[in-house]
């Protein structure tokens, strides 16, 4: 989902918020690099060929394995996301070896096919809804152009101006393609998700918990994050953590996830304020969710809903992502997929989200992690 460009592919690339990127010598413990531009395919050394072909067997049958296992509990998440790492194995095998090209054409409308069905979809349910004039046919036509704006980037030439405007760069590979169209759509996805679904969402939330699958849901995310950066594709171990920005926890990283989690917390108590005395009908419904969705949980469920969101989305949103698309854009989408709150709470989200890219760049992903699972324990303990 979220490779760096070819140009990069022997470090992190830098990230837009982060100022100017220290050079560094190449690791040795990565793979070779995928070509410069599309369709120039170097000659790998054949050793390498074989490791990164090693690589892409035990992700068919770990894939396979999970995926077969996903369907049979049940897991749509899961499956999903398993689904979503399988394509983007495809597109890092592409990158690597011209050999692999059929596979990933042979899937490369996926993404893009399934996008537009979904905002068809989001207007079909809007177009049912409550919702009356020039509100409702305005929503209707933002989801239809969405659709079409999805199904567009089928195209080559639309999918790589895409990779350039999202990722700012020349160089584009079929990974930066498939990222930029899942990017796309969750952008896309905030405004007609949240007025086609909220009445569901809001009436579901105790329904929608108890199917939870929060192992599942978190072993999905990492999967997604791993085949994102190309583990045992392009990178091994060692440079796959680090690429990700998962580090141990110092004494100084420490002192940041305290700092943190007071400032998440109190960030949410002075805007959870504000939302109650100037929009107390907002502040009913996002309540009314929350409540529902987390009210009942018992300790043992908070902490497996806190290991889950905050470790599955830091290492994909942040750790995966941010240094690609930048802490703006990124927090951006962080808020849009979070369509179950109303407006308010989706900027709160936003904000939220900035804080935590903030301490990704400054220390790494795993002490946003830190602070996001705490936070998120403390918030659902206390709802």
């Amino acid at each position: 989902m979220f490779s760096d460009p070819p140009a990069f592919r022997d470090g992190e690339p830098p990230d837009p918020q982060a100022g100017p990127p220290k050079e560094r010598e190449p690791a040795a413990s990565e793979l070779p690099p995928a070509p410069m531009t599309m369709g120039a395919f170097p000659p790998a050394e054949p050793a390498r060929l074989w490791t990164a072909e090693k690589g892409l067997l035990c992700w068919l049958v770990a894939l396979a394995a999970i995926g077969v296992g996903a369907l049979i509990l049940r897991e749509q998440e899961l499956a999903l996301l398993v689904a979503l790492s399988g394509l983007l194995i495809a597109a890092q095998a592409a990158d690597f070896d011209a050999r692999w090209d059929g596979l990933y054409y042979a899937v490369s409308w996926v993404v893009p096919v399934a996008a537009a069905g979904t905002f068809v979809a989001l207007a079909v349910l809007l177009f049912q809804s409550e919702l009356l004039g020039l509100p409702r046919w305005g929503l209707i036509f933002f989801a239809g152009a969405s659709a079409a704006a999805c199904l567009a980037t089928a195209f080559p030439p639309i999918a790589d101006g895409l990779v350039r405007a999202l990722f700012s760069t020349d160089l584009v590979s079929r990974s930066d393609q498939l990222c930029a169209r899942l990017v796309l759509a969750g952008l896309l996805l905030a405004v007609p998700g949240w007025f086609a679904l909220r009445d569901y969402l809001t009436d579901d939330s105790q329904t929608l918990m108890e199917q939870l699958p929060l192992g599942g849901g978190l072993l999905g995310y990492v999967l997604l994050a791993l085949a994102a950066v190309g583990f045992l594709v392009r990178r091994d171990l060692r440079a796959t953590l680090d690429r990700l920005g998962l580090k141990p926890l110092t004494v100084s990283h420490a002192a940041t996830v305290v700092l943190g989690v007071i400032g998440l917390l109190l960030l949410n108590k002075g805007a959870d304020s504000l939302q109650q005395h100037a929009f107390p009908e907002l502040w009913k419904r996002d309540q009314e969710f929350n409540e529902a969705l987390a009210g009942g949980l018992s300790h043992v469920q908070a902490v497996l809903l806190g290991l889950s969101a905050g470790i599955g989305e830091e290492i994909t949103i942040r750790g995966a992502l941010q240094p690609r698309l930048g802490l703006v854009l990124t927090s951006v989408l962080f808020a849009s997929l979070h369509i179950q709150y109303s407006w308010y709470g989706m900027g709160v989200i936003f904000a939220l989200g900035l804080i935590l890219g903030a301490i990704r760049q400054r220390t790494s992903t795993t002490a946003a992690m830190a602070v996001h699972v705490i936070y998120d324990i403390v918030a659902v303990l206390a709802t």
